[in-house]
């Protein structure tokens, strides 16, 4: 996967403030970059709907992010040089 730092940095900022809400977490408010690592992070979990869109618990989600953080995410993003 290729991307731009500033892209990069930017998505992952995302990833961050979502975690401010301390409510559920809409799959779909994840960025492309980085749902693929959650999916997998989740993989064969039971999650739940809040008005027809699919969320994850608030808990579980801040264990991704710390996951994230300290160990990375599963797959090599190249950065492209600007």
């Amino acid at each position: 996967m290729k991307t731009s730092k500033q892209e990069y940095l930017s998505e992952l900022h995302s990833v961050l403030n979502l975690q401010k809400n301390d409510k559920p977490v809409e799959i779909d408010a994840i960025p492309e970059l980085f749902r693929n690592d959650l999916n997998r992070f989740i993989m064969g979990e039971t999650l739940q709907a809040i008005n027809g869109k699919i969320v994850i618990g608030v808990k579980r989600y801040k264990e991704w992010v710390n996951k994230i953080m300290t160990r990375g995410l599963d797959y090599v993003i190249q950065l492209e040089n600007s």
